[in-house]
């Protein structure tokens, strides 16, 4: 990975967000973009000037490929993860999983904290934004343990098995 994201993180959260998008379907630029504006709740709007130097460097690491197709009688360059992108993304994906998982029982161990800090003062009570922050963050790896049980994708030992 290019130094240039490791200096700036909303380079590299861009390139996670674009990795993820393609690793569910081949997209072209555009909807590339819609779809972090979207995820992101807005948060995130990069302009074609982040996402296609962006999109460039993943194809020169091979990490994507792009095919010219023409659409609608338009031709537009659509992206897709390359194997090395798959591999590449799956291990960055664990490693985000693994970091949630830790935000979520640091979160959990902080809310019970407050609660019993603060009561009296808030009577014990927590916002419903973080309440439901916490319920989206443990639906999600809910889901993503479902996922992996699904596949028989959970390792009895530490070293995961690569199968061509």
């Amino acid at each position: 990975m290019s130094e240039q994201y490791r200096v700036d993180p909303l380079k590299y959260r861009i390139r996670f967000l674009i990795l993820t998008i393609l690793a569910i379907k081949p997209s072209h630029g555009y909807d590339i973009t819609k779809k972090i504006q979207e995820v992101t709740a807005g948060a995130i709007k990069p302009s074609p000037g982040s996402i296609y130097p962006i999109l460039h460097d993943l194809s020169e690491e091979g990490i994507v490929e792009e095919e010219l197709i023409v659409e609608k009688g338009r031709a537009r360059k659509v992206y897709r993860l390359t194997r090395k992108g798959m591999e590449h993304l799956l291990h960055q994906l664990n490693i985000f999983y693994e970091i949630m998982n830790n935000v979520y029982v640091l979160a959990t161990e902080a809310r019970r904290t407050l609660e019993e800090n603060l009561k009296g003062h808030l009577a014990g009570c927590v916002p419903k934004r973080i309440v439901e922050s916490l319920e989206k963050i443990k639906e999600s790896a809910e889901a993503y343990l479902k996922t992996l049980k699904e596949a028989g994708r959970i390792c009895e030992n530490e070293t995961p098995v690569h199968n061509p």
